[in-house]
């Protein structure tokens, strides 16, 4: 409850969220009650005990290590590391080998590593390695089942690489697949341990997973995995465990159960269970080494190439992997009286705390046309505007985003700009919850999110804070990723505002469309011969007329999230993107029938929303043209519900017209290879 609390406080800035620890012998219930209630409305730390001598909290102070004093572990002793044979985990078991050589037997949930067809053997390139799969691919193979096979590749390549190196090291060396939820298996599976190399004398617990999401929009499924993985893993391990002579305890915590992290509830929260499980263990093995080593972030393992800037916009340092491995070993063989819990960041002068950053300054810490070709905005990453801060990141790809099969352009898939103008006010809504979407006002396409092979392309949405005007609070939005050489800086795709509210604004009165002349084609034929949306995006039902003055079409309101996404961050939209969509879809028809070229869009300057969400439809929508001209379009759009209601409205929506565009649209299925 102490690491929920303590995320609670960095996701909700204006909410007191506290954990206090009441002492059991603290006196009468009454005496107790108004004890807690004092300390509910005091201003302080987050994690606050109450005993009946007085109130106390947890710090931060730097602590050195004293001396070396005798090994825990000997020559041979066997010593359980959970958390597989990739990343950190590996790093530690070398550095364990080095200094004891003992016999170190690894769990993880990959299989374990077989040896190569001779015809892969020699192969090292990605791309060489892709091609020779897909050739000897049993029937046709997709991009993403190509990647998958190079992943377990290269999965069963670095796990051989890694108990080589172990073994060089000078340990005796196993690795055994089980999963650490699974009491019954790790039971049976140190059991075999013990057999073949005898008792088991240290166990370090690595083992974790990640599901970042906000504490609102965290799923059950979501953090049990996270939860299971750290706590129910450490249950099993400890139960089979039991008759052994542990002399050496480590468990891999997190910073982030010491202080909190917006995004991070299970990590959190199953880490401090660890923490508390520590000191636990401490007093009843009082001749074993017991330390919950509280981590920051390491440059590896959790920390992928996309998750790097997070951090170094907040200005977090990474553990380099070689010395925090050593650390590990310099900590179990200190001769001095340690603490159970210890924080270890990169850098000591990193370590504040929520409370020691103070409320005010905290920063919370997962296209088309022209546009995809366009340079968009690049940025050093240590030079990121500090009026925005990261919300969550996400993996552009065909699996976690199937609507993007519908949705290609040129034989690319793109990411269209309705679901990132959903991004950008999921971003805002996160950061400040318990406001309404109002709006959306100057945003602009500054370089499509496009996948150019089978890569995923991870973006970051960050938002800024509140700014007051009047009845609504305008954010700062913007969506990022990686430049395409590969580098640190970043791109910016997209920027804007959002606009939030307390409650959704009155439906300003619909403007009037003169009477248009009819449009002569059916849903079949548009989608067959203009448009170039598949299946998912097909929203228009009918074009209930067209001409210079603007067009007027029914359409369908989108489905669930989970229609489109794979685990999507809500279970509903906040904004409705098929209705947006086919407004954009509704300017290319426009631009083809008066001007025989396709459009996309670029900018829009002002986005309302007068209802929580878009009703059932179909829904009418009407565009009004105010400007035509040979290269570009504006037009303001109006989102009515079948009975004339106004659910939403766009001003100054901006629109590209580029003939090379009519051939693009015609390649509309994803160029394989």
């Amino acid at each position: 409850l102490a690491g929920l609390a303590k995320t609670a406080g960095h996701e909700w800035p204006e909410v007191a969220c506290k954990a206090i620890d009441l002492d059991p012998a603290f006196g009468p219930a009454d005496q107790a009650a108004a004890a807690i209630l004092d300390e509910m409305f005091r201003r302080g730390p987050a994690e606050v005990g109450l005993a009946r001598d007085g109130r106390s909290a947890i710090a931060a102070v730097p602590a050195g290590l004293d001396r070396p004093g005798p090994a825990p572990l000997g020559s041979g002793d066997v010593v359980v590391i959970s958390g597989g044979a990739r990343g950190i985990t590996a790093e530690v078991a070398v550095a364990l080998a080095e200094a004891f050589r003992p016999t170190i037997v690894l769990l993880g949930r990959s299989p374990a590593p077989s040896l190569e067809p001779d015809w892969l053997v020699p192969l090292v390139d990605e791309a060489e390695i892709k091609r020779a799969l897909a050739a000897r691919a049993n029937g046709p193979a997709t991009p993403q089942a190509i990647s998958e096979q190079f992943r377990r590749v290269a999965a069963n390549r670095e796990i051989a690489r890694n108990l080589r190196r172990i073994e060089r090291a000078g340990a005796r060396v196993a690795y055994r697949p089980v999963d650490v939820r699974d009491a019954g298996a790790v039971r049976a599976c140190l059991d075999a341990v013990r057999d073949e190399f005898g008792p088991i004398r240290g166990l370090v617990h690595g083992a974790g997973v990640l599901a970042d999401r906000r504490i609102e929009d965290q799923t059950d499924e979501q953090f049990a995995a996270v939860y299971d993985t750290k706590v129910v893993g450490l249950r099993g391990l400890l139960a089979a465990t039991a008759g052994d002579d542990l002399r050496v305890l480590v468990l891999f915590s997190s910073s982030t159960a010491r202080f909190g992290r917006t995004g991070q509830v299970a990590y959190a929260s199953a880490n401090e269970v660890l923490n508390k499980h520590a000191q636990h263990v401490v007093r009843s093995r009082p001749a074993c080494r017991v330390v919950a080593v509280n981590w920051g972030p390491w440059d590896g393992g959790m920390v992928t190439q996309s998750l790097r800037p997070i951090f170094k916009a907040e200005g977090v340092p990474l553990i380099a992997p070689e010395a925090g491995a050593r650390y590990l070993v310099e900590e179990i063989c200190d001769a001095g009286v340690r603490p159970v819990e210890v924080v270890i960041l990169g850098d000591p002068g990193a370590t504040r705390t929520p409370d020691d950053q103070g409320r005010e300054n905290r920063q919370d810490v997962a296209p088309p046309g022209p546009a995809p070709s366009g340079r968009g905005v690049e940025i050093p990453a240590q030079a990121a505007s500090s009026a925005v801060v990261p919300v969550f990141e996400r993996r552009v790809d065909e699996s976690s985003l199937p609507v993007l099969r519908s949705h290609v352009i040129d034989g690319r898939p793109v990411l269209p700009m309705a679901l990132i103008l959903e991004w950008l006010a999921l971003g805002a809504t996160q950061r400040h919850p318990g406001l309404v979407l109002a709006g959306v006002d100057d945003l602009r396409l500054l370089k499509g999110v496009v996948l150019r092979d089978a890569t995923p392309e991870p973006v970051r949405v960050l938002a800024g804070k509140l700014a007051r005007d009047g009845a609504l609070y305008r954010v700062p939005v913007e969506l990022r990723g990686a430049a395409s050489d590969g580098g640190e800086r970043e791109v910016v795709h997209a920027r804007g505002e959002v606009v939030l509210a307390d409650r959704h604004p009155q439906p300003e009165p619909p403007f009037e469309l003169p009477s248009l002349p009819p449009y002569p084609l059916g849903k079949a034929a548009l989608y067959r011969d203009v448009l170039f949306h598949g299946p998912d995006l097909q929203a228009l039902e009918r074009v209930e007329g067209c001409g210079d003055a603007g067009i007027v079409a029914w359409s369908a309101t989108a489905p669930a999230p989970s229609a489109w996404i794979d685990r999507p961050p809500r279970q509903a939209w906040l904004s409705d993107p098929l209705a947006l969509d086919a407004a954009f879809q509704m300017l290319i028809v426009w631009s083809v029938d008066r001007a025989g070229v396709c459009s996309l869009p670029t900018y829009l300057g002002r986005y309302r929303q007068y209802r929580r969400a878009f009703p059932p439809g179909p829904i009418r929508i009407a565009a009004r043209i105010t400007h035509a001209g040979a290269h570009r379009a504006r037009a303001d759009v109006a989102f009515l519900a079948a009975d004339g209601g106004l659910i939403a409205r766009i001003n100054d929506y901006e629109c590209v017209l580029d003939a090379s565009l009519n051939q693009a649209f015609r390649r509309n299925q994803p160029a394989r290879g």
